[in-house]
């Protein structure tokens, strides 16, 4: 097996072949996927939100404090999968997006779904790499008909009946995972919504910023020494 290093990354990098990043939620899609299918989960059974409610005194202040936000969010998560294995995600993903009113197309952004094509088109190498849920971001481009797209997403694991969060593709930990699946920095162009991705803008030589709020949008530009490219798909 050869390292990252000189994984497909680097022999499409000295084939000429660009490297493009691009995140997913709020970036392809028009809203935090797997925010909505995890509070999904929980609204399928009500005895899941009475828990949630019940530990919301305790849990609830947690919220206001940053550092502390992945207590109760990872709590959430752990009730809205409980009796839930990992073998059983991908019917529920798929269960989840045919509630939807138009099912994956409700989600799905068509300019960024448009722009990524290109790039296929154009014979760039392109990889997602996102915070979403790896189940639920596979079936979201499966139907999409962006299956073959190479995807690194966080995981969860089993914990005392649930589920809870693994490898969280997110932040710093972003370029670790690319790297460990032979992707690699640097990249050529990097898409996002977010500052939280600008560990991987800063080790992309251009940048793509999607409808960013306007803090998000400082933030980056004081951080980056190129201005970054808005582009308003929300």
């Amino acid at each position: 097996m050869l390292e990252p290093a000189s994984g497909p990354a680097e022999c499409q990098r000295r084939s000429g072949q660009r490297i493009v990043v691009f995140d997913f939620d709020l970036t392809i899609t028009r809203w935090d996927t797997a925010s909505r299918f995890f509070r999904w989960l929980l609204w399928r059974n009500p005895w899941r939100l009475l828990v949630v409610f019940l530990a919301l005194p305790m849990l609830g202040p947690l919220l206001l404090w940053r550092q502390a936000r992945w207590v109760p969010m990872r709590f959430a998560v752990w009730v809205a999968t409980l009796g839930r294995t990992l073998d059983s995600l991908p019917a529920l993903v798929e269960e989840h997006i045919d509630s939807l009113p138009n099912g994956h197309a409700s989600v799905m952004l068509p300019a960024a779904i448009e722009h990524l094509k290109a790039h296929l088109q154009n014979g760039d190498k392109v990889v997602i790499a996102t915070g979403c849920l790896q189940p639920l971001a596979a079936g979201l481009l499966e139907r999409a008909g962006l299956g073959e797209v190479p995807l690194v997403a966080s995981t969860l694991r089993p914990l005392l009946g649930g589920l809870v969060r693994d490898q969280h593709c997110f932040g710093q930990n972003k370029v670790s995972m690319l790297t460990a699946q032979g992707f690699g920095p640097p990249w050529d162009i990097a898409y996002t919504d977010h500052h939280a991705d600008l560990p991987v803008l800063l080790l992309s030589s251009e940048s793509h910023l999607v409808s960013p709020k306007e803090k998000c949008l400082a933030r980056i530009e004081q951080a980056l020494s190129s201005q970054p490219n808005i582009l308003l798909w929300r």
